[in-house]
């Protein structure tokens, strides 16, 4: 267990960032809830063994996505769903990402900009897929928002897990490639993708200073069509079920996890991070308390913002049949029947008194009446 969390980061700094800083309404929602979490101040759930009656007291937390703490048992349950859509193929890791020129215009406009950011990734890969030259066939995407890099700095980009294979004229097409295209074609089109987007919510946009017409917008835009957009591919990783443990890890992280935190003082926190410029070693980083916050906050999401979606043959509307015909067709290839069995190992409570997993839950909120019981 870490030492150190986010939430002592907050208790430490936290009143002298809000002294600074103006909060947004979502970045109130994240802050009062990771100072609350695992506090009175959300009531608490008693916990009644079925098999011997003993009753256990704890303190509620807040669930919220962004809280490191809460993260591990949606995340389980997360895998959990996921896995009853496997299919036996493989499956490519893909990353999107856009310059470091749009922070500013990210950060203005959040949620269209990650709309924006979706919708471009998954069209382009779904356009190469379908490409005779290629897959030919249409393929499964899942695709997860990050908005950080490992000094939690800015960094939006996709992760997108897809399918090594797809449907053709109700056939099953298998890519036996360690690439489903080439990265800098799928480079190309996204980036022309998201550019062509980004022009035609111009009227919607919140701009900097700068920028302040049609004219001025497009000059800002010009360099970013000669610029090399950064993409990455990686070859499929094992077999089905390593896929949605690893879309798992991914689908739950927040900025930070609380094991990466080493050390808070009077005005600095120190955290690990991975340097990638570096062959990945694993260095150390000390900024203030109130930087650390502050980069934090920068990830806050839109309120009710979906940052997991599913496109393809894994699209919501027609997903339980897509996959149901998709694992006959690839079962026929196989000659066997591909069942999915992803066993997941929940952190289970147990009765100190007889040893049963099984409870009953109530919540309650009446602090003061649990404390006189």
């Amino acid at each position: 267990m870490s030492k150190y969390n986010v939430k002592d980061v907050f208790k430490a700094f936290g009143p002298k960032y809000i002294n600074i800083y103006k909060l947004s309404k979502e970045q109130w929602k994240v802050y009062n809830a990771i100072m609350n979490c695992g506090t009175k101040e959300l009531g608490y759930h008693v916990c009644i063994c079925e098999e011997c009656g003993e009753e256990y007291i704890g303190v509620n937390h807040c669930r919220n996505r962004h809280c490191p703490m809460c993260q591990n048992y949606a995340r389980e349950k997360w895998i959990q769903k996921e896995s009853s859509y496997l299919l036996d193929s493989r499956y490519f890791h893909i990353i999107t990402t856009v310059p470091y020129e749009l922070n500013e215009i990210f950060l203005y406009n959040k949620d269209i900009c990650y709309k924006i950011l979706f919708k471009a990734t998954s069209e382009a890969i779904l356009t190469l897929a379908q490409d005779p030259k290629w897959l030919g066939a249409k393929v499964g995407i899942t695709s997860i928002l990050h908005t950080w890099g490992q000094t939690m700095e800015f960094h939006p980009h996709i992760h997108s897990i897809v399918t090594g294979g797809g449907l053709n004229n109700n056939h099953w097409i298998t890519c036996d490639k360690d690439y489903i295209f080439k990265v800098q074609v799928l480079g190309s089109l996204f980036r022309g993708k998201f550019l062509y987007y980004l022009k035609h919510e111009f009227n919607n946009l919140k701009l900097p200073k700068n920028i302040k017409d049609i004219k001025s917008f497009n000059k800002f835009l010009e360099p970013l069509y000669n610029k090399t957009w950064i993409t990455y591919i990686e070859p499929p990783k094992g077999n089905a079920e390593n896929v949605v443990e690893y879309v798992g890890r991914y689908s739950f992280r927040v900025a930070i996890s609380n094991e990466r935190i080493k050390n808070i003082d009077e005005n600095n926190v120190t955290f690990e991070y991975k340097d990638y410029k570096d062959s990945g070693k694993i260095k150390e980083m000390t900024i203030t308390g109130i930087e650390f916050i502050r980069r934090f906050l920068l990830h806050v999401l839109p309120d009710n913002f979906t940052k997991i979606k599913h496109y393809g043959l894994l699209a919501n509307r027609n997903k339980k049949n897509n996959i149901k015909f998709c694992r006959l067709l690839i079962s026929r290839i196989l000659t066997n029947e591909f069942v999915s069995k992803v066993t997941r190992k929940f952190n289970e409570f147990k009765c100190k008194k007889c040893g049963s997993t099984n409870f009953s839950y109530s919540y309650h909120y009446d602090v003061h009446r649990l404390c006189r019981n």
